[in-house]
């Protein structure tokens, strides 16, 4: 005789309440462009993470500028930097952003393009202040051994900061990194439960919902 007792069937918990995936893809991308116009939005400092030869290398940079529709982003740095030889080895780089007060991480893997003596630098070199300029013109190679501590440019400027004729110098030593996106995945903390999805673009095109 069978089991009288009735079976249960069980369904995975879905959010009725999560926004639709195209929603959240442009709530995304539209926070990331914010973000590159805004000192305080949380998403301005992300972590590229890069790959050597002998693991992988971690640093904090500043977003600089943001295409929603192409999906391309741009931070700077020194092109003499380690970075800047990590990512012409391996173009392929990851980019993390955090934001602690919405507890919402997005993940971007992209393939990276290095500017320095192009139009893309001249352009990004002429919208820096001076006090961006001034980290430029340090005269020692980043992360070189020093005999003391070294405050990265010029003693003489101290805490003044350069003038405009005076900070072309550090044109030199200016890069533009660019980074094409293949994908990103967005991450929501919440008591009342995850939110994760998977935007991808390269090679092909999908969104997907993933289990947090």
């Amino acid at each position: 005789m069978p089991d009288t007792e009735q079976l249960t069937t069980t369904t995975p918990n879905v959010q009725t309440d999560a926004p639709s995936l195209p929603n959240l893809e442009q709530e995304s991308w539209q926070q990331l462009a914010s973000a590159a116009d805004s000192e305080a939005d949380p998403f301005k400092t992300l972590v590229v993470a890069t790959c050597t030869n002998t693991g992988a290398g971690a640093r904090m940079v500043v977003l600089r500028q943001v295409d929603v529709i192409r999906k391309y982003l741009w931070f700077h740095t020194d092109a003499r930097s380690e970075k800047v030889i990590q990512l012409e080895a391996f173009p392929t780089a990851t980019l993390l952003f955090w934001d602690d007060k919405q507890q919402r991480q997005l993940r971007l893997v992209v393939e990276t393009r290095l500017h320095t003596d192009d139009y893309v630098a001249d352009d990004q070199w002429h919208t820096l202040g001076l006090g961006s300029r001034k980290i430029y013109l340090s005269e020692r190679k980043p992360g070189s051994e020093q005999p003391a501590p070294y405050q990265g440019f010029p003693e003489q400027l101290g805490e003044n900061l350069p003038t405009k004729e005076e900070s072309e110098a550090g044109r030199k030593n200016f890069a533009v990194i660019e980074c094409r996106t293949l994908s990103m995945e967005y991450l929501h903390l919440s008591r009342k439960g995850q939110t994760r999805a998977l935007f991808q673009y390269e090679p092909e095109s999908k969104q997907v919902w993933l289990a947090p």
